[in-house]
């Protein structure tokens, strides 16, 4: 099988290798499509903290069951038993499943984390093994390219959990990328009364327009603070949610977000940041993080897909087949304002 590796940050290497076989408790995926994201390019730049190459990328991703290993583990929660040929998607985090967190529910903050495509082989490979505990069926009528961006969207409904639902609250999304895009879907979908999208890409802000956003701002135009008293006066926001992974972002949202109210950090940051902690003290802010998502998300990602409650084609804007990853890699990172989501179709046969 045919399979691109990520040699070296800038470098990448398609090369064939030998097609893995399932173990007890595994399933081989026939892969589809895999999407390039922010953590991706992060480590394509040499600069996430957590990834180093050699590696496989590939972690939000659609495909088939292949085949099943020895006795395979049925779904959780009793959804029943995986089959041959199945479509599907993979919740990529690879956990313990013994530590404090993983005890509690929490596993996707778990003490001995691994992420598929991160810290393990990713989906940038023809075929594939997974636990198949982590293997999530998708709806037949789903598209291939929509079940690869479930991923992206679990990680939207779980900043939306964390930062606490925002039914009838007034939300600032900072950034219109993939994930600023589909967070403020998701708040919209669950009832956010307004949505303020903020970027210094036009485009982008012209598409957040035609996803649902209440207003945008372009930061390069307007201040944010006004921009914010603009749209929903003199009391300001309920909540503001990072997804840009700049210093200069978490620092302007720490600077206007309102005594009392809440920031969800979900921007991934290549570097550390220095940010007014007085002002976290002061102003009673809630600084919440939010990494990944747990199966709960997923099935939620899926059903506001499927219910047509958030659109996730939009944002694609490239597609490349697997011999072209490092082309895919280099739009990711340099394709200016007219790249959003880039996918690779690890198998043609998924095209159509």
């Amino acid at each position: 099988m045919k399979q691109a590796e990520m040699v070296k940050p800038g470098q990448i290497a398609v090369s064939d290798v030998a097609r893995p076989a399932p173990g007890k408790g595994e399933t081989l995926i026939r892969v589809a499509v895999s999407g390039i994201c922010g953590s991706d390019v992060h480590a394509w730049l040499g600069e996430h903290p957590f990834i180093s190459c050699p590696v496989v990328p590939g972690h939000e991703f659609s495909g088939v069951i292949a085949e099943l290993g020895p006795h395979p583990s049925p779904l959780p929660k009793g959804e029943g038993e995986l089959r041959v040929g199945q479509k599907v998607t993979v919740e990529p985090n690879l956990v313990c499943g013994s530590c404090y967190n993983c005890h509690r529910g929490k596993y996707n903050i778990c003490m001995n984390l691994k992420v598929i495509g991160c810290q393990a082989p990713g989906a940038m490979a023809e075929y594939l093994v997974v636990p198949a505990a982590k293997v999530v069926p998708l709806p037949g009528t789903m598209s291939y390219e929509e079940g690869a961006l479930v991923e992206p969207l679990a990680v939207a409904v779980h900043a939306m959990a964390r930062g606490g639902y925002p039914g009838g609250k007034k939300v600032v999304i900072l950034g219109a990328g993939t994930i600023g895009l589909l967070t403020m879907q998701v708040a919209k979908a669950h009832g956010a009364a307004a949505a303020l999208q903020v970027d210094i890409v036009p485009r982008r802000l012209a598409l957040a327009r035609e996803l649902g956003a209440d207003c945008v701002a372009n930061a390069q135009e307007q201040d944010l603070a006004s921009a914010i008293r603009e749209f929903f006066g003199a009391d300001g926001a309920d909540i503001i949610y990072e997804c840009v992974g700049v210093e200069s972002t978490i620092a302007s949202a720490i600077q206007v977000a309102r005594k009392g109210s809440s920031i969800v950090v979900a921007g991934v940051f290549g570097k550390k940041s220095c940010v007014d902690m007085a002002l976290v003290q002061d102003h009673e802010l809630e600084l919440i993080g939010t990494l990944m998502y747990t199966r709960t998300d997923f099935e939620e990602a899926i059903r506001l897909i499927t219910a047509e409650r958030v659109q996730v084609l939009p944002l694609v804007s490239h597609r490349y087949d697997l011999v072209q990853a490092a082309e895919a890699f280099e739009t990711a990172q340099h394709g200016g304002e007219g790249a959003m989501k880039v996918l690779v179709y690890v198998g043609n046969w998924a095209k159509g």
